[in-house]
């Protein structure tokens, strides 16, 4: 900007008036400002408005802001913006103030667009209004932009005091170093405007302030005496009444009260130097009772004195309102303290609290472990003998079934139809699982070759899978029922191999409790453990509908008896949630899948029960988390908690998803893991 020419904008921005300083002092900015204010540098005073108004504002400031600022005058705030982000923005300089009339529109729209501009983000903003309310207001004034309000129509000379108040706060803010804002108004040695009395007053001390007031006193009411007492004199007394006050010239007087905890100090340090005025304004009973600390020295006016002295001397007035309002300034500090140190510590209580709920949860968890392991110490020793005991009947469940077997052929091979016998004994109990799928796909063609549905599931039932053999056996009747009879027998003697391989399994699990080493892993067919555990838990499963997809899997390397304790954990749980489901017409189902996975080998294992309830979802796999209290599970009785043990030593994982109508269990194990023998 140039001082030179003060009767023409500037080329950039048509309609734009500068009142710049004269051109002895003014100057161009060329870059922004540094933070100690160059003496060179010029600062900008904005006035925004369209009326004559912001001419007349105008007119009044420059003189005002002559010593370090120029006046900008436009007419809206798009035009400042655009002066504010054209091409030639260094000649705009540092905008301290803006000084805008009602058209400038919401204050808040103004906060923010100032903001996106480098020489408009420090300005602070004057309003001159006509309004009696102002509404969109409340960001600017949360920003710290809105600084003053100006009635419209104002004192002559006012908007000019303003802007050059305003100016100066600007510079001392932003340029503390620059001794120029002393050039701005009316002021004392520290650049500050002349102020009024109280405000004057209320930056003395309040040992000034007391010498003030007992000055002021005596001039109308005499030479007062002064009081000298020790320590421990009690000047007022809580609930009784105040007949006058203490001015306290010299030493200490602390604030106590009595509650229902005993004696409670409320102030000390922040006590003031006159003792019994608030009690006189809360009826003239002290509330809380004053004393002593240390030797002071005193002066005692009655109601009556200090009305007089009041009454007759205003300068009295003055100095006992700022020696109040400082002394009750310093007591609502440290309530304000005191409050902040009170949320402080409740804050730190809760924590400790909480820290000592969860030391008291953990030591009750501890207890609980030493009640489990304690528990599984006699588990132990129990298993130890139990196993004993079972080892003697399972050998010889084992000896009787093969007596009974090498009896059975016997017998067969002297009976006429002993080979057909045989043949379908043997072809049950060892025939692989097989899906659902593949017996209904089987049980379609058998009825397509018979014509009969029945017939033809009683011969997948019996392990008949050749069509000639079910069209000849459909013919004999006596074959058929001969064939159904060993097949019956050949189920029976793989259930018995089962039963006691179970056992024996079993009995295995039990040592592993006694014996460190545990059992050693082997090639384990999913299928085949999967088919197992449906006959183990088939008198659970006698209501429930059992659909298997069983596709082909490599065998998975791991510990069958653990296994086999997952699968029929699993498979109980399915049972115990579906035959929980009132009676309906959904029919308890129960889904066996297993999959070849990039992993290794899936198995899902749904039912459509009612599902777990999300709340104890996330628990299901804690260690004795249980939704069925008093009652034993998985085997031994550990739960989920075990069984996600067992998938995980086995390389594994195990998850669960569940919602009303279905929950499904999936376990992924891999073909190959680390496990031990």
């Amino acid at each position: 900007m140039s001082a030179s020419t003060p009767a023409s904008p500037p080329a950039a921005s048509p309609g734009v008036v500068w009142t710049p300083a004269s051109p002895a002092s003014a100057a161009s900015p060329a870059s922004p400002p540094t933070a100690g204010g160059p003496a060179e540098e010029r600062l900008v005073v904005a006035v925004v408005s369209p009326a004559s108004l912001g001419s007349q504002a105008a007119h009044e400031i420059g003189p005002a802001v002559r010593p370090v600022a120029d006046v900008l005058r436009v007419r809206s705030l798009a035009e400042l913006l655009a002066r504010a982000g054209g091409a030639n923005v260094q000649d705009l300089g540092t905008v301290a103030l803006i000084i805008a009339t009602d058209e400038v529109g919401s204050l808040d729209d103004v906060a923010l667009a100032v903001d996106h501009y480098p020489s408009l983000a420090t300005a602070r903003l004057v309003l001159l209004t006509e309004r009696t309310e102002l509404h969109d207001i409340g960001l600017a004034i949360d920003e710290d932009f809105v600084r003053e309000v100006v009635a419209v129509p104002w004192t002559p000379g006012a908007v000019a005091d303003r802007a050059a108040a305003q100016t100066r706060r600007w510079m001392r803010d932003h340029w503390p170093e620059d001794t120029r804002r002393r050039l701005l108004g009316t002021h004392g040695a520290e650049g500050d405007l002349d102020r009024a009395p109280l405000l004057e007053a209320l930056t003395h001390s309040a040992d000034v302030l007391t010498r003030e007031l007992v000055a002021a006193c005596e001039k109308v009411l005499g030479p007062r005496p002064r009081l000298r007492l020790p320590a421990g004199v009690r000047l007022t007394h809580q609930g009784q009444v105040v007949d006058g006050v203490y001015l306290v010239v010299n030493g200490a007087v602390a604030l106590t009260r009595h509650t229902r905890v005993g004696e409670v100090t409320l102030h000390h340090a922040t006590t003031g130097r006159i003792i019994g005025l608030v009690s006189l304004a809360s009826q003239g009973r002290a509330f809380v009772t004053s004393t002593t600390t240390t030797d002071v020295e005193l002066i005692l006016l009655s109601i009556e004195q200090l009305d007089r002295a009041l009454s007759e001397n205003p300068a009295t007035e003055q100095v006992l309102a700022a020696l109040l309002i400082g002394s009750l300034t310093k007591r609502l500090s440290r309530s304000e303290a005191l409050q902040v140190e009170k949320i402080e510590l409740a804050a730190a209580l809760n924590a400790e609290k909480a820290q000592a709920q969860a030391a008291l949860e953990a030591l009750e968890q501890a207890r609980l472990e030493l009640l489990a392991q304690e528990r599984f110490a006699t588990l132990g020793e129990l298993a130890a003998g139990v196993a004993h005991e079972l080892n003697n009947p399972v050998a010889a469940l084992d000896r009787s079934y093969e007596h009974l077997r090498e009896d059975l052929l016997g017998v067969l091979s002297s009976h006429p139809e002993g080979e057909i016998i045989r043949a379908a004994a043997e072809r049950t109990r060892t025939r692989p699982a097989a899906s659902t799928r593949e017996e209904r796909k089987l049980r379609r063609v058998l009825e397509k070759a018979i014509g009969d549905r029945e017939l033809a599931r009683r011969m997948v039932a019996a392990g008949v899978q050749d069509v000639d053999e079910a069209r000849a056996l459909a013919a004999d009747p006596y074959h058929m029922g001969l064939v159904e009879s060993a097949a019956s027998l050949g189920r029976g003697e793989r259930n018995i191999s089962v039963a006691t391989g179970r056992i024996r399994g079993l009995v295995s699990s039990l040592h592993t409790y006694v014996r460190p080493e545990g059992e050693a892993a082997e090639d384990v067919d999913v299928r085949e453990a999967l088919e197992d555990a449906i006959r183990l838990t088939a008198h659970r499963l006698r209501d429930i509908e059992v659909e298997r997809v069983y596709e082909e899997v490599p065998p998975v390397r791991g510990r069958a008896g653990e296994l086999a304790q997952v699968w029929t954990n699993l498979l109980s749980n399915g049972a115990d949630a579906l035959l929980a489901m009132p009676p309906g017409d959904t029919r308890p189902r129960l889904v066996l899948r297993v999959a070849p996975d990039e992993r290794g080998v899936r198995v899902e294992i749904e039912d459509n029960g009612p599902g777990i309830a999300p709340e104890v979802l996330p628990r299901i796999f804690e260690p004795r988390f249980t939704t069925k209290h008093g009652q034993v599970r998985f085997g031994l009785g550990l739960g989920m908690g075990l069984a996600k043990s067992v998938v995980d030593a086995h390389g594994g994982t195990i998850a669960i998803s569940s919602y009303p109508g279905r929950t499904r269990v999936t376990v992924t194990l891999p073909t190959h893991t680390s496990l031990g023998s």
